[in-house]
């Protein structure tokens, strides 16, 4: 299972655009979330806000069997549900879901404990 950890600097006074982006996951498009989830291969993703000293982050946890093929999958979705997400996510943090940048790498696994 890979586990996977991204930090996304929120843009400057997007701070409640994100709040409101999560609510509206958690309330009202949850079943389309829940979908698109299970279609891409996501079981478990958990979002959290970080206020740092740098600015305000995005934190994401996600855990996939497959986690490149799983990012392939959401970057090439043209679903409804999933373009709202990428653009969400693009006014609130500047990343285009729909073309992420070639050099993005992915943060590296340094621990995983698990009982």
């Amino acid at each position: 299972m890979d586990q996977i950890c991204l930090a996304l600097p929120i843009l400057s006074n997007k701070t409640d655009a994100v709040r409101e982006f999560m609510r509206e996951l958690e309330e009202e498009r949850k079943a389309d979330y829940d979908r698109s989830e299970r279609r891409i291969g996501i079981p478990k993703e958990v979002w959290f806000l970080a206020s740092l000293p740098i600015g305000d982050h995005l934190i994401a946890y996600m855990e996939s069997q497959d986690f490149a093929r799983t990012l392939e999958m959401f970057v090439g979705s043209q679903d409804n549900f999933d373009l709202w997400c990428k653009r969400r996510l693009a006014e609130a943090t500047g990343l285009d879901m729909n073309n992420p940048p070639a050099d993005m790498t992915l943060p590296e696994l340094l621990s995983s404990y698990r009982a």
